[in-house]
Protein backbone atom coordinates (compact mmCIF):
# COMPACT_ATOMS: atom_id res chain seq x y z
CA UNK A 1 0.00 0.00 0.00
CA UNK A 2 1.46 3.07 -0.95
CA UNK A 3 1.86 5.89 1.91
CA UNK A 4 0.01 9.35 1.52
CA UNK A 5 3.14 11.62 2.48
CA UNK A 6 1.23 14.32 3.50
CA UNK A 7 -0.29 12.73 6.68
CA UNK A 8 2.99 12.25 7.88
CA UNK A 9 4.55 15.38 7.68
CA UNK A 10 4.82 16.40 11.51
CA UNK A 11 7.10 18.53 13.50
CA UNK A 12 10.53 17.02 15.23
CA UNK A 13 10.26 14.32 17.66
CA UNK A 14 9.78 15.87 21.21
CA UNK A 15 12.73 15.03 23.00
CA UNK A 16 10.44 13.11 25.91
CA UNK A 17 9.02 11.24 23.19
CA UNK A 18 12.65 9.71 22.16
CA UNK A 19 14.42 6.64 23.20
CA UNK A 20 17.80 6.59 24.57
CA UNK A 21 20.32 6.02 22.01
CA UNK A 22 22.14 3.64 24.28
CA UNK A 23 19.54 1.49 23.33
CA UNK A 24 21.08 1.30 19.85
CA UNK A 25 24.19 0.77 21.64
CA UNK A 26 22.88 -2.22 23.52
CA UNK A 27 21.32 -3.54 19.95
CA UNK A 28 17.40 -3.47 19.69
CA UNK A 29 15.52 -6.18 20.85
CA UNK A 30 13.30 -8.27 17.83
CA UNK A 31 9.60 -6.23 19.37
CA UNK A 32 11.08 -2.87 18.92
CA UNK A 33 12.82 -3.62 15.86
CA UNK A 34 9.81 -4.99 14.51
CA UNK A 35 7.88 -1.68 15.50
CA UNK A 36 10.21 1.11 14.46
CA UNK A 37 10.21 -0.91 10.99
CA UNK A 38 6.68 -0.83 10.68
CA UNK A 39 6.60 2.96 11.50
CA UNK A 40 9.44 3.49 9.48
CA UNK A 41 8.34 6.05 6.34
CA UNK A 42 10.48 8.80 4.16
CA UNK A 43 9.49 11.60 6.41
CA UNK A 44 9.54 10.11 9.70
CA UNK A 45 12.96 8.49 9.19
CA UNK A 46 14.45 11.96 8.89
CA UNK A 47 12.61 13.80 12.13
CA UNK A 48 15.56 12.45 13.74
CA UNK A 49 13.09 10.65 16.56
CA UNK A 50 13.67 6.57 17.14
CA UNK A 51 12.60 5.57 13.79
CA UNK A 52 15.65 7.49 12.51
CA UNK A 53 17.61 6.02 15.56
CA UNK A 54 16.66 2.73 13.53
CA UNK A 55 16.82 3.61 10.22
CA UNK A 56 20.44 5.17 10.33
CA UNK A 57 21.74 2.24 11.19
CA UNK A 58 19.74 -0.44 9.40
CA UNK A 59 19.38 1.13 5.66
CA UNK A 60 19.59 -1.62 3.99
CA UNK A 61 16.33 -2.23 5.23
CA UNK A 62 14.40 0.33 3.88
CA UNK A 63 16.00 0.71 0.32
CA UNK A 64 18.15 -0.68 -2.29
CA UNK A 65 21.77 -1.13 -1.57
CA UNK A 66 24.53 -1.67 -3.36
CA UNK A 67 27.84 -2.75 -1.51
CA UNK A 68 30.85 -1.27 -2.26
CA UNK A 69 33.53 -3.42 -1.28
CA UNK A 70 36.60 -3.20 0.76
CA UNK A 71 40.14 -5.37 -0.85
CA UNK A 72 43.10 -6.54 0.76
CA UNK A 73 44.84 -6.37 3.96
CA UNK A 74 43.36 -4.37 7.27
CA UNK A 75 45.47 -2.58 9.03
CA UNK A 76 44.27 -1.78 12.61
CA UNK A 77 44.52 2.03 13.70
CA UNK A 78 47.32 2.64 16.65
CA UNK A 79 46.06 3.88 19.51
CA UNK A 80 47.74 7.57 21.29
CA UNK A 81 44.80 7.98 23.43
CA UNK A 82 44.92 11.89 24.31
CA UNK A 83 42.83 12.80 28.02
CA UNK A 84 42.45 16.85 27.19
CA UNK A 85 40.24 16.02 24.19
CA UNK A 86 37.46 14.69 26.71
CA UNK A 87 38.47 17.85 28.79
CA UNK A 88 37.67 20.45 26.05
CA UNK A 89 34.62 22.94 26.95
CA UNK A 90 32.45 24.38 24.79
CA UNK A 91 29.37 26.07 24.95
CA UNK A 92 26.27 25.35 22.74
CA UNK A 93 22.58 24.66 22.79
CA UNK A 94 22.53 22.06 25.80
CA UNK A 95 24.86 24.79 27.77
CA UNK A 96 28.32 24.73 28.58
CA UNK A 97 30.05 21.28 29.27
CA UNK A 98 32.87 19.15 28.54
CA UNK A 99 33.17 16.97 25.61
CA UNK A 100 32.84 13.81 27.76
CA UNK A 101 30.10 15.55 29.64
CA UNK A 102 28.14 16.44 26.40
CA UNK A 103 28.45 13.13 24.88
CA UNK A 104 26.59 11.15 27.48
CA UNK A 105 24.42 13.87 27.98
CA UNK A 106 20.76 13.36 26.99
CA UNK A 107 20.22 16.08 24.82
CA UNK A 108 23.27 15.50 22.80
CA UNK A 109 21.82 11.97 21.16
CA UNK A 110 26.11 11.58 19.84
CA UNK A 111 26.54 7.90 19.07
CA UNK A 112 30.02 7.69 18.06
CA UNK A 113 33.19 10.28 17.60
CA UNK A 114 36.62 9.56 16.76
CA UNK A 115 39.27 11.54 16.76
CA UNK A 116 42.76 10.65 14.71
CA UNK A 117 45.76 12.73 15.27
CA UNK A 118 48.77 11.67 12.86
CA UNK A 119 46.92 8.67 11.69
CA UNK A 120 46.46 7.45 15.50
CA UNK A 121 43.60 7.28 17.53
CA UNK A 122 43.81 9.86 20.06
CA UNK A 123 39.77 9.53 20.98
CA UNK A 124 37.15 7.57 20.80
CA UNK A 125 33.58 6.92 21.96
CA UNK A 126 30.31 4.95 21.33
CA UNK A 127 27.44 6.26 23.45
CA UNK A 128 24.71 5.60 20.96
CA UNK A 129 26.07 2.70 18.49
CA UNK A 130 28.78 -0.23 18.38
CA UNK A 131 31.67 -0.38 17.24
CA UNK A 132 31.15 -2.46 14.34
CA UNK A 133 27.76 -0.89 13.21
CA UNK A 134 27.48 0.70 10.03
CA UNK A 135 26.10 4.47 10.28
CA UNK A 136 24.47 7.31 7.61
CA UNK A 137 27.44 9.60 6.57
CA UNK A 138 24.35 11.59 5.36
CA UNK A 139 25.45 14.86 3.27
CA UNK A 140 29.46 14.04 4.60
CA UNK A 141 28.95 11.63 1.36
CA UNK A 142 28.62 14.46 -0.73
CA UNK A 143 32.58 14.92 -0.56
CA UNK A 144 32.76 11.59 -2.29
CA UNK A 145 30.88 12.17 -4.75
CA UNK A 146 33.50 15.47 -5.59
CA UNK A 147 36.15 13.13 -5.05
CA UNK A 148 35.51 11.15 -8.07
CA UNK A 149 35.08 14.17 -10.13
CA UNK A 150 38.19 15.11 -9.34
CA UNK A 151 40.02 11.84 -10.13
CA UNK A 152 38.48 12.11 -13.43
CA UNK A 153 39.26 15.77 -14.10
CA UNK A 154 43.05 14.76 -13.32
CA UNK A 155 42.83 12.58 -15.91
CA UNK A 156 41.65 15.33 -18.63
CA UNK A 157 37.98 13.42 -18.87
CA UNK A 158 36.03 16.17 -17.41
CA UNK A 159 36.76 20.18 -17.40
CA UNK A 160 35.08 21.93 -14.67
CA UNK A 161 34.74 25.04 -16.46
CA UNK A 162 32.73 23.17 -19.13
CA UNK A 163 28.80 23.77 -18.56
CA UNK A 164 27.36 20.45 -17.52
CA UNK A 165 25.27 19.60 -20.94
CA UNK A 166 28.82 18.88 -22.83
CA UNK A 167 28.88 15.40 -20.93
CA UNK A 168 25.04 15.26 -20.15
CA UNK A 169 23.48 15.83 -23.21
CA UNK A 170 19.67 15.65 -21.50
CA UNK A 171 20.20 18.71 -20.02
CA UNK A 172 20.45 20.41 -23.32
CA UNK A 173 17.52 22.83 -23.21
CA UNK A 174 16.83 23.04 -19.62
CA UNK A 175 17.17 25.57 -16.51
CA UNK A 176 20.66 23.68 -16.57
CA UNK A 177 22.00 24.17 -19.75
CA UNK A 178 25.26 26.24 -19.02
CA UNK A 179 25.64 25.76 -15.76
CA UNK A 180 29.34 24.79 -15.08
CA UNK A 181 30.93 21.72 -13.87
CA UNK A 182 32.11 23.60 -10.93
CA UNK A 183 28.87 25.95 -10.01
CA UNK A 184 27.38 22.44 -9.82
CA UNK A 185 30.57 21.38 -7.55
CA UNK A 186 29.87 24.53 -5.10
CA UNK A 187 26.22 24.37 -5.22
CA UNK A 188 26.03 27.90 -7.11
CA UNK A 189 23.99 27.21 -9.77
CA UNK A 190 21.49 29.32 -9.84
CA UNK A 191 17.83 27.11 -9.95
CA UNK A 192 15.39 26.66 -7.68
CA UNK A 193 17.09 23.50 -5.90
CA UNK A 194 18.48 24.94 -2.70
CA UNK A 195 17.81 22.60 0.35
CA UNK A 196 16.76 24.89 3.84
CA UNK A 197 14.63 24.65 6.47
CA UNK A 198 11.65 26.06 4.36
CA UNK A 199 12.30 23.50 1.15
CA UNK A 200 12.35 20.67 3.80
CA UNK A 201 9.08 21.35 5.20
CA UNK A 202 7.77 21.77 1.54
CA UNK A 203 6.56 18.82 0.25
CA UNK A 204 6.72 20.37 -3.08
CA UNK A 205 10.08 21.20 -3.34
CA UNK A 206 12.41 19.79 -5.75
CA UNK A 207 14.52 18.44 -2.68
CA UNK A 208 11.38 16.51 -1.13
CA UNK A 209 10.38 15.56 -4.48
CA UNK A 210 13.51 13.86 -5.68
CA UNK A 211 13.67 12.12 -2.17
CA UNK A 212 10.02 11.14 -2.83
CA UNK A 213 11.62 9.57 -6.00
CA UNK A 214 14.09 7.92 -4.50
CA UNK A 215 11.84 6.06 -1.99
CA UNK A 216 9.16 5.25 -4.61
CA UNK A 217 6.71 7.38 -2.65
CA UNK A 218 3.89 9.94 -4.37
CA UNK A 219 4.33 13.85 -4.28
CA UNK A 220 1.83 15.51 -3.46
CA UNK A 221 -0.16 15.00 -6.43
CA UNK A 222 -0.10 11.36 -5.95
CA UNK A 223 2.40 10.84 -9.10
CA UNK A 224 5.85 9.14 -8.59
CA UNK A 225 8.19 10.33 -10.56
CA UNK A 226 11.69 9.68 -11.77
CA UNK A 227 14.81 11.05 -10.22
CA UNK A 228 16.14 12.00 -13.42
CA UNK A 229 12.62 14.31 -14.35
CA UNK A 230 12.77 15.98 -10.90
CA UNK A 231 16.40 17.13 -11.36
CA UNK A 232 15.30 18.10 -14.84
CA UNK A 233 12.58 20.01 -14.31
CA UNK A 234 14.71 22.63 -12.15
CA UNK A 235 14.06 26.20 -12.61
CA UNK A 236 16.34 29.34 -13.07
CA UNK A 237 16.15 31.96 -9.92
CA UNK A 238 19.35 33.62 -10.84
CA UNK A 239 22.27 33.32 -13.06
CA UNK A 240 24.88 30.96 -11.97
CA UNK A 241 28.13 31.52 -10.07
CA UNK A 242 26.75 34.42 -7.67
CA UNK A 243 25.48 32.95 -4.85
CA UNK A 244 26.23 29.31 -2.69
CA UNK A 245 22.47 27.76 -2.14
CA UNK A 246 22.94 23.84 -1.01
CA UNK A 247 21.38 21.42 -2.84
CA UNK A 248 21.54 17.84 -2.83
CA UNK A 249 20.85 17.72 -6.44
CA UNK A 250 24.08 18.75 -7.32
CA UNK A 251 25.62 15.88 -5.58
CA UNK A 252 23.04 13.33 -8.02
CA UNK A 253 24.62 15.19 -11.26
CA UNK A 254 27.82 14.92 -10.61
CA UNK A 255 27.09 11.32 -9.79
CA UNK A 256 25.32 10.97 -13.32
CA UNK A 257 28.13 12.60 -14.58
CA UNK A 258 30.76 10.13 -13.66
CA UNK A 259 29.09 7.51 -14.56
CA UNK A 260 28.01 9.21 -18.27
CA UNK A 261 31.78 9.50 -18.49
CA UNK A 262 33.56 6.32 -17.24
CA UNK A 263 30.08 3.83 -18.53
CA UNK A 264 30.27 2.36 -14.90
CA UNK A 265 27.91 2.24 -11.85
CA UNK A 266 29.04 5.16 -9.25
CA UNK A 267 29.24 2.32 -6.70
CA UNK A 268 31.78 0.37 -8.78
CA UNK A 269 33.84 3.63 -9.61
CA UNK A 270 33.98 4.40 -5.93
CA UNK A 271 34.87 0.99 -5.35
CA UNK A 272 37.87 0.72 -7.71
CA UNK A 273 39.33 4.21 -7.25
CA UNK A 274 38.91 4.62 -3.68
CA UNK A 275 37.96 2.00 -1.33
CA UNK A 276 39.51 -0.70 -2.75
CA UNK A 277 42.98 1.05 -2.28
CA UNK A 278 41.72 1.73 1.50
CA UNK A 279 42.82 -0.50 4.40
CA UNK A 280 39.41 0.05 5.73
CA UNK A 281 37.54 -2.61 8.36
CA UNK A 282 34.28 -3.61 6.08
CA UNK A 283 32.48 -2.76 3.26
CA UNK A 284 30.32 0.68 2.68
CA UNK A 285 26.75 0.36 2.03
CA UNK A 286 25.08 3.16 -0.19
CA UNK A 287 21.74 2.93 -0.93
CA UNK A 288 20.12 3.24 -4.56
CA UNK A 289 17.30 4.39 -6.56
CA UNK A 290 14.71 2.03 -7.09
CA UNK A 291 13.70 2.97 -10.61
CA UNK A 292 17.78 3.56 -12.11
CA UNK A 293 19.77 1.75 -9.16
CA UNK A 294 21.77 5.62 -9.06
CA UNK A 295 24.09 5.91 -5.77
CA UNK A 296 22.28 7.94 -3.11
CA UNK A 297 25.75 9.69 -2.57
CA UNK A 298 24.05 13.18 -1.46
CA UNK A 299 22.73 11.23 1.67
CA UNK A 300 23.01 7.42 2.21
CA UNK A 301 26.52 5.96 2.65
CA UNK A 302 26.92 3.99 5.26
CA UNK A 303 30.04 2.45 7.20
CA UNK A 304 31.30 2.20 10.75
CA UNK A 305 32.59 5.31 12.55
CA UNK A 306 36.71 4.45 12.34
CA UNK A 307 36.00 3.51 7.72
CA UNK A 308 34.91 6.91 7.96
CA UNK A 309 37.71 8.13 9.73
CA UNK A 310 40.05 6.49 7.47
CA UNK A 311 38.52 8.40 4.72
CA UNK A 312 38.68 11.51 6.56
CA UNK A 313 42.89 10.88 6.80
CA UNK A 314 42.92 10.88 3.07
CA UNK A 315 42.91 14.62 3.20
CA UNK A 316 46.00 14.40 5.66
CA UNK A 317 49.62 13.83 5.87
CA UNK A 318 49.06 10.58 7.49
CA UNK A 319 46.99 8.98 4.38
CA UNK A 320 49.50 5.91 4.27
CA UNK A 321 47.91 4.76 7.70
CA UNK A 322 44.18 4.49 6.08
CA UNK A 323 45.21 3.41 2.12
CA UNK A 324 47.78 1.69 0.14
CA UNK A 325 47.90 4.37 -2.39
CA UNK A 326 47.63 7.90 -1.93
CA UNK A 327 44.00 9.13 -3.33
CA UNK A 328 43.72 12.51 -2.17
CA UNK A 329 46.50 14.07 -4.06
CA UNK A 330 48.11 17.49 -2.67
CA UNK A 331 46.92 19.01 -5.70
CA UNK A 332 43.32 18.71 -5.16
CA UNK A 333 44.26 19.21 -1.70
CA UNK A 334 45.13 22.95 -2.21
CA UNK A 335 42.13 23.06 -4.54
CA UNK A 336 40.20 22.12 -1.85
CA UNK A 337 41.41 24.95 0.39
CA UNK A 338 42.15 27.64 -1.94
CA UNK A 339 39.96 27.28 -4.57
CA UNK A 340 36.46 28.29 -2.90
CA UNK A 341 34.75 31.63 -3.55
CA UNK A 342 33.96 33.33 -0.73
CA UNK A 343 31.76 35.07 -2.28
CA UNK A 344 29.66 32.39 -2.82
CA UNK A 345 29.39 31.90 0.90
CA UNK A 346 29.66 35.40 1.76
CA UNK A 347 26.42 36.05 -0.07
CA UNK A 348 24.13 33.11 1.27
CA UNK A 349 22.36 32.75 4.38
CA UNK A 350 23.95 29.72 4.91
CA UNK A 351 26.79 32.13 6.19
CA UNK A 352 24.45 32.94 9.67
CA UNK A 353 24.28 29.24 10.20
CA UNK A 354 27.84 28.21 9.80
CA UNK A 355 28.54 30.58 12.59
CA UNK A 356 26.10 29.81 14.77
CA UNK A 357 27.58 26.05 14.25
CA UNK A 358 31.30 27.55 15.56
CA UNK A 359 30.91 30.04 17.64
CA UNK A 360 31.14 32.88 15.41
CA UNK A 361 34.31 31.44 13.96
CA UNK A 362 32.88 31.40 10.71
CA UNK A 363 34.37 29.58 7.36
CA UNK A 364 35.56 31.84 4.68
CA UNK A 365 34.66 29.71 1.80
CA UNK A 366 32.30 26.61 0.06
CA UNK A 367 34.33 24.49 -1.64
CA UNK A 368 33.87 20.99 -3.45
CA UNK A 369 31.11 20.20 -1.84
CA UNK A 370 32.36 20.71 1.48
CA UNK A 371 30.42 22.73 3.74
CA UNK A 372 33.40 25.35 5.25
CA UNK A 373 36.69 26.23 4.68
CA UNK A 374 38.77 28.15 7.65
CA UNK A 375 40.99 30.58 6.61
CA UNK A 376 43.83 28.13 8.61
CA UNK A 377 43.05 25.32 5.75
CA UNK A 378 41.11 23.23 7.72
CA UNK A 379 37.94 21.45 5.93
CA UNK A 380 34.49 20.61 7.70
CA UNK A 381 31.23 18.90 6.21
CA UNK A 382 28.41 18.29 8.19
CA UNK A 383 25.34 15.69 7.61
CA UNK A 384 21.96 15.99 8.26
CA UNK A 385 20.77 15.02 11.87
CA UNK A 386 24.04 15.11 13.25
CA UNK A 387 26.58 13.69 11.22
CA UNK A 388 29.86 15.37 10.96
CA UNK A 389 33.56 15.44 9.32
CA UNK A 390 36.29 17.61 10.46
CA UNK A 391 39.84 17.31 8.79
CA UNK A 392 42.84 19.44 9.56
CA UNK A 393 45.52 19.07 7.27
CA UNK A 394 47.52 21.30 8.90
CA UNK A 395 47.58 19.57 12.08
CA UNK A 396 47.06 16.13 10.60
CA UNK A 397 43.63 15.54 12.72
CA UNK A 398 40.61 13.73 11.35
CA UNK A 399 37.46 14.49 13.98
CA UNK A 400 34.54 12.37 12.78
CA UNK A 401 31.13 11.76 14.40
CA UNK A 402 27.57 10.37 14.19
CA UNK A 403 24.12 11.54 15.39
CA UNK A 404 20.84 11.19 15.58
CA UNK A 405 19.76 14.90 16.26
CA UNK A 406 18.25 17.82 14.61
CA UNK A 407 21.13 20.15 15.96
CA UNK A 408 24.18 19.06 17.53
CA UNK A 409 26.97 21.07 19.10
CA UNK A 410 30.14 18.61 17.99
CA UNK A 411 31.01 21.55 15.57
CA UNK A 412 32.24 23.72 18.16
CA UNK A 413 33.82 21.03 19.68
CA UNK A 414 35.34 20.07 16.90
CA UNK A 415 37.09 23.38 16.42
CA UNK A 416 38.11 23.58 19.87
CA UNK A 417 39.84 20.04 19.83
CA UNK A 418 42.10 21.13 16.79
CA UNK A 419 43.16 24.19 19.31
CA UNK A 420 45.12 21.74 20.72
CA UNK A 421 46.91 20.65 18.49
CA UNK A 422 49.77 22.47 16.76
CA UNK A 423 50.69 22.49 13.10
CA UNK A 424 52.34 19.90 11.68
CA UNK A 425 55.41 19.76 8.50
CA UNK A 426 53.11 19.29 5.65
CA UNK A 427 53.98 15.43 3.84
CA UNK A 428 51.25 15.15 2.05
Amino acid sequence: MQTDVRTHFTAPVAASDRLAVSVARNGFTPALAAELRARHNYLEGLKAGDVSLYGFLNVAEFLPTAVIHRSGPVVDLQQAPNVDIGRVRAFGEAGEMSLDEYLVHPASRAQGMLVLHRGRIAFERYPGMREYDSHLWMSCGKTAASLIIALLEAEGKVDVDDPIETYLAGFTGTAWQGVTVLDILDMATGLDIEEDETTRADLNSALNRMTLAASRLPNVRGQIERVADVVASAERRRAPGEVLEYSSLTTHVLVSLAETIEQRRWSDIFQARVWSRMTVDGDMLIAVTPDEGTAIVHGLCSTRLRDFGRYGLLYTPSWRKAARDQVVTASYLRTIQNGGRPNLLARSRRRTLLAGMFGGDVPVANSRQWDGIFEDGDLWKAGLCGQGLYVSPGKDLVIAWFSTVVHTDLPVYARAIAQLYADVTPVH
